[in-house]
């Protein structure tokens, strides 16, 4: 390209697009002579670690706030990446600052980031730039991530307490099969004592381990290698998936969360003006079990040829039968995103009444489990002391 004055520049601009930068370069009255596409070997965004989420709901929260009080985008960014003290959120906030003033427009800059920002995210934001409702599409992302960290945080803690005890039972048992019990049966030998059947039963035990540690953690590997590599294979993710909807105390806790994460997605999807088919395409995005995807990707290939939503749903045996009678009530009424908004907040009151039901029912069952294993063990290791004190003559 030439200059006003006539000199002839060469270089490289990025740009959004090739009519952005003609545009640009046209307001800034350069004669261009050639353009060329040149594709870049990397995204910006490679040396970017993930944020996580509660830093991702802080942007959206405050990014809502800003917007609302009619700051313009980039000013709205250069005040929250002030507020924060995470330096992965300045760098990824100044990143998308530097994308919109090259002409970028938010979801564009977001977009190009997707180690951070979802493709479900992304789209949202497209959306209400479209629709001109991106504060309340922000304020509703931003409610969604906070229960996503609820969700996530009561599970975590419900899941420490027995965690412990397991662990702590497992060492005390090892340590006590390992250490003791081949010290208590030296101390037998040096006395000529016999050991009863339990003692015994528990000596071979720890003779067996002590003997074969090394192939015992050998093979714990190499079942661990050979169970992750068998999740690459689509069928038994598919299995393993199913399975994990099935399993006793937990399986129906899996089963909620996934049936949350699906109606309050589709919810905020749908409200922001994204049509069905598309939303759920998109919200396939944020299901990780693959037995529910696969079902999920049956049925809108079924909405696609002109079913309803309840329909494929309901046939695809996923999804409770209260999800797919106010789905078809949603349908029926034209109320669909406020219906799923309201199973989604029925799902997040079951969740927590099974997180609670079931720390109350597990904890007096750990309290039992580590009394037998742990009362057996050191029982099967004093049994020869009580002998030798019931028969000091032998």
């Amino acid at each position: 390209m030439r200059s006003r004055q006539g000199e002839l520049i060469t270089g490289s601009v990025e740009a959004p697009s090739e009519n952005s930068l003609i545009k640009g370069l046209l307001k800034e009255q350069y004669c261009i002579l050639e353009i060329k596409e040149i594709k870049s070997s990397g995204s910006n965004s490679d040396y970017l670690p993930p944020i996580s989420l509660r830093d991702l709901a802080f942007i959206s929260r405050m990014l809502a706030t800003m917007l609302s009080a009619g700051l313009p985008v980039i000013r709205a960014l250069a005040i929250i990446q002030d507020q924060t003290r995470n330096n992965k959120v300045k760098k990824l906030l100044s990143q998308i600052t530097i994308d919109i003033e090259r002409g970028y427009a938010l979801h564009e800059a977001l977009r190009r980031h997707p180690k951070c920002f979802s493709s479900v995210y992304v789209n949202l934001i497209k959306a209400g730039e479209q629709g001109g409702v991106l504060v309340k599409v922000l304020k509703r992302l931003g409610e969604y991530l906070e229960e996503e960290i609820q969700t996530k945080n009561r599970i975590i803690t419900a899941c420490i307490y027995p965690a412990l005890i397991l662990v702590f039972t497992i060492i005390t048992g090892v340590l006590i099969i390992v250490f003791v019990m081949p010290t208590f049966a030296e101390l037998l030998d040096a006395v000529g004592a016999d050991m009863p059947g339990p003692s015994q039963i528990l000596m071979l035990g720890s003779q067996f381990l002590v003997q074969n540690l090394f192939y015992l953690l050998l093979t714990t590997s190499s079942l661990l290698v050979v169970f992750r590599t068998s999740k690459q294979i689509e069928e038994v993710r598919i299995c393993m998936d199913r399975l994990s909807l099935r399993l006793p105390l937990i399986g129906r806790l899996n089963a909620q969360v996934l049936e949350s994460r699906f109606t309050r997605t589709m919810a905020i999807l749908i409200s922001s003006g994204i049509p069905v088919l598309a939303a759920m395409e998109m919200v396939e995005g944020v299901i990780e079990n693959t037995f529910v995807l696969k079902a999920l990707r049956q049925a809108r290939e079924n909405i696609s040829e002109g079913q309803s939503i309840a329909t494929p749903l309901q046939e695809s045996g996923v999804f409770e039968p209260i999800l797919i009678q106010m789905i078809a009530v949603g349908e029926e009424t034209g109320t669909l995103d406020e219906m799923l908004g309201k199973i989604s907040d029925y799902y997040e009151q079951e969740i927590k009444r099974s997180i609670e039901r079931g720390a109350t029912a597990l904890e007096p069952l750990l309290i039992a489990m580590v009394a037998i294993i742990i009362g057996g063990i050191v029982l099967a290791t004093l049994l020869p002391v009580f002998d030798l004190l019931a028969n000091p003559t032998i």
